[in-house]
């Protein structure tokens, strides 16, 4: 662990320090202005406890906030399509898997439906014929980083091994080099911004998920999700392998059971599946030639 990571878990226990404190001095606030309250958070040790939950329950909002919507002007990161087509598109995160993602090939192409698969380097590295089946089937591939790792966290050049060993497997595995990269859990950082401006490939997120990869996720959860929520521009994230906190494995039977019924939701909305390249080609691009991207922060 380099002095950059470092710095940086230092700097992230040091906010949450202070959130902690300043959630505390609200709850003492609002204990002095009402006695039924205070009558709960005069115990000292609850007080903290509350105020703990209060300040990761703020950093997880704010986390979502900056995965699907970003702080600032960010036209390198496509979060979603044209607002005005009917077109969606599926991404599949996590794989490829042994054990589900022949699966859901085998339901993409009975559907006949394009998707995108971003996939870890080192899955691809273990499963490499089903890899090679992703691309032999007409879709796309996507790096996912190579041990799906959280990147704001890596070093340099940590980083940079992640991605650029990523594409190298897939390349040497399908014959494609990946059009698109996605962090993993959807956090990103500007050194990870600049390293894809300079392979020249395009950061993908999404805008609705499947959230497959929860074990309490049942296969009408899936559907209602995605069926319900979905309009045209939507970019929609499902797993065919991974869970909360392990990048492979998990019960993606759910999924299995639900994706042909999403597919066909979608399209009884009169929305089209598209593959990702013919998505984004739909999407409003803006210029960002006049930028100016550097390697180091």
């Amino acid at each position: 662990m380099g002095p950059f990571t470092n710095t940086r878990i230092i700097f992230s226990i040091l906010i949450f320090a202070c959130l902690g404190a300043l959630m505390n001095s609200f709850l003492l606030k609002i204990a002095k202005r009402y006695k039924t309250i205070n009558q709960v958070l005069k115990h000292k040790y609850l007080r903290w406890i509350i105020a703990t939950s209060l300040a990761i329950s703020l950093i997880l909002i704010v986390a979502n906030f900056y995965v699907y919507y970003g702080f600032d002007y960010q036209p390198d990161i496509y979060r979603r399509g044209s607002l005005n087509s009917n077109q969606v598109t599926l991404t599949f995160d996590d794989g490829p898997s042994r054990e589900y993602t022949a699966q859901i090939l085998d339901i993409l192409k009975e559907k006949n439906v394009k998707a995108t698969f971003f996939m870890v380097g080192s899955h691809v590295e273990k499963y490499p014929e089903i890899a090679a089946r992703i691309v032999d089937e007409g879709h796309e591939v996507g790096n996912h980083t190579y041990h799906h790792v959280n990147v704001p966290t890596l070093t340099q050049s940590k980083l940079t091994a992640e991605i650029i060993g990523t594409n190298k497997i897939v390349r040497q595995v399908t014959g494609e080099t990946p059009t698109y990269l996605r962090p993993p859990r959807g956090m990103y950082d500007a050194r990870y911004r600049r390293l894809a401006h300079l392979i020249g490939q395009e950061i993908v997120l999404w805008t609705i998920s499947g959230r497959d990869w929860k074990k309490s996720t049942s296969a009408s959860n899936i559907i209602a999700r995605i069926v319900n929520k979905s309009k045209g521009g939507e970019i929609i994230l499902l797993h065919d392998s991974g869970a909360l906190i392990a990048s492979e494995g998990g019960d993606h039977n759910a999924l299995i059971q639900a994706l042909p019924k999403v597919i066909d939701g979608l399209r009884e909305k009169g929305l089209e599946i598209v593959p990702l390249k013919d998505f984004i080609d739909e999407a409003k691009g803006e210029d960002i030639t006049h930028f100016e991207f550097n390697l180091v922060e």
